[in-house]
Order: structure tokens, then sequence, then C-alpha cells
């Protein structure tokens, strides 16, 4: 199968990538300042390009295309007017689906629900930032556009992946660093841990979020699933297995909530997508094997 991953470059882009093309051939399509410092392999094919501007009908026909390109919640924050290259990028790869009749899975974030536990793929959609707004309003586009034109496309809402070990600031636009990278990069560097107290997440190991990525491969019709553990854990907690992760005592500092986004917890429901994958890994496992990558 011919694959095309937008965002490649990025986390879960460029471990989906490596994954990939074990068994496919894999096209990967991102924005970077130069082609140097990548994290994709030299051998995959590789498009350098602003997809909010491409002519789609310039890019290779491809079976599935898996659109993870997007502006950070981060970035969004800071420049509300990035929205529009989100919004934008889909626009384009909704064009290119229909033109060449391409299967596609979108990615979207569990920051649609905003707080709260126990989410379901049915649950209302209660946005607290704009990046969140704006994928809503990517899914309800990528929804109309595939119904109506009968192609097969699939929404995975992420919730909180951890075990980034990319490269980010070779972007035009950087990926973000989650808090489970922050929390090892300080430890391992003797700087205390920012806390954000009575906040919990339901943390996803990027293996495990690949390997739900790739369950998906193949769905015929429209599908919408949440990927996550279901667990819900104190930001507390995530500092003590860090500490025991690298067998040394932490230090933390109490840090404000952000203003974006600021939700004091979440956890998923993934019943609907249990019949295709489950979680592997424990936040204590990922958190041990993620320490071991770094």
């Amino acid at each position: 199968m011919r694959i095309l991953i937008t965002g490649a470059e990025g986390f879960v882009g460029s471990n989906l990538a490596a994954s990939l093309q074990r068994e496919h051939q894999v096209i990967g399509l991102d924005y970077l300042v130069s082609r140097d410092r990548s994290n994709l392999p030299e051998s995959m094919y590789y498009i350098n390009r602003d997809l909010s501007k491409v002519d789609v009908s310039s890019l290779p026909v491809v079976d599935l295309v898996i659109h993870l390109a997007a502006v950070s919640i981060e970035r969004i924050s800071e420049t509300p007017a990035y929205q529009d290259i989100n919004i934008s990028s889909t626009s384009k790869i909704l064009e290119y689906v229909v033109r060449n009749k391409t299967d596609l899975i979108f990615t979207s974030s569990a920051s649609v629900y905003g707080s709260g536990v126990g989410f379901t793929e049915s649950s209302p959609f209660i946005p607290l930032s704009d990046y969140s707004k704006t994928k809503i309003l990517e899914e309800k586009r990528a929804r109309f556009c595939c119904e109506n034109n009968n192609l097969n496309a699939t929404i995975l809402r992420y919730s909180n992946c951890y075990g980034d070990t990319t490269y980010i600031k070779n972007k035009f636009y950087p990926g973000k660093k989650g808090i489970i990278r922050t929390f090892v990069e300080n430890a391992i560097k003797g700087r205390p841990l920012p806390v954000i107290r009575n906040q919990s997440r339901d943390f996803t190991f990027i293996d495990d979020v690949v390997d739900a990525t790739k369950s998906v491969i193949g769905l015929r019709g429209f599908n919408t699933f949440n990927v996550g553990t279901g667990v819900e854990t104190k930001i507390e907690d995530v500092v003590d297995l860090v500490g025991q992760a690298l067998g040394k005592p932490l230090t933390v500092v109490e840090t404000p909530p952000r203003k974006i986004d600021n939700l004091s917890r979440r956890s998923l429901n993934i019943d609907k997508i249990s019949h295709l994958w489950k979680p592997k890994y424990s936040l204590k496992e990922g958190i041990e094997l993620y320490v071991q990558r770094m």
C-alpha cells in the first residue's frame, strides 16, 4: 500500500512512518526550515512543502492519507491566525482525497471534549481553546466531505501522547513538548519539575498510539474512535513514576495552570475501538521505556 503521512517529521508522524515503512511504501510530507536533522529515514521519499498552500494535483497518488499535520495548541494560542493554517491544510487534504478517491485517517484530539472523565465518542464538544474549536470544524468538514463522496475515513481523537524523542525546532511551526517530556528532560538535567496541582490526564504511550492508528487502516465507511488508556492519572503521580524510572529523587516547583485549554481532568472511554486495538503499556511501563530511549 502507498501511504502519504502529513506532519511526518513530527512526534507521532515520524514514529508512525518508521513503523509503516516496514510493510508499506510511505511518503512523508512536512514543512521544515531545512532538510537537516530529519526525524525520518533518509531512504523515505519526502516532500518539504507548506500543505496549506500546496497544489494537490502535484502530490503523488496514494491509497491512504494519514493526516497529522497541525500547528500546535501553543502556537495557535500565541498567534490565533495560525488556526487558519490547520483549516486550510485539512481542506487541501479533503480536496486531495476526493480527487483521488483515497482513504483517509484524520487525527483529531481529546481536547474537543473539554474537562471531564470517561468521554465517549458521542460526548458533547466543549472546547476550551481555538485549537480545539479548529479540530471540531475540521472533523465536521471531513465527515461531510467523505460521506457525501462515499469515501472511507476514520477520525482518531488522541489523548496526551508521550514518548517524544524528536527534534522539534527544525519545523516552521514547531511542535510542543508534552508534560512527560518536560519532566524527563528536567529530571535528567537535575532541574525541578514544573507541576500544576490538582490536574489529571489520560496519558498514551507512543507505541500504543502507533498501533492504534495502524489498527484502523482498511476500515470501511466513516468512523470515529477515542485513542487513550481509559486511565486517569494525577500529575503528581507522574512525578513519582519519572523518579522511579530514573532511580533518583526529584524536586518540583508548583506552576500556575496555563491559560489555554485549562482543564482539570481528562480520561477517555475506549470501549468503541477495543475490538480493533487495546493499549499494551501502563504509564509506568511507558515511562520506563521512554527513559531508556532518551
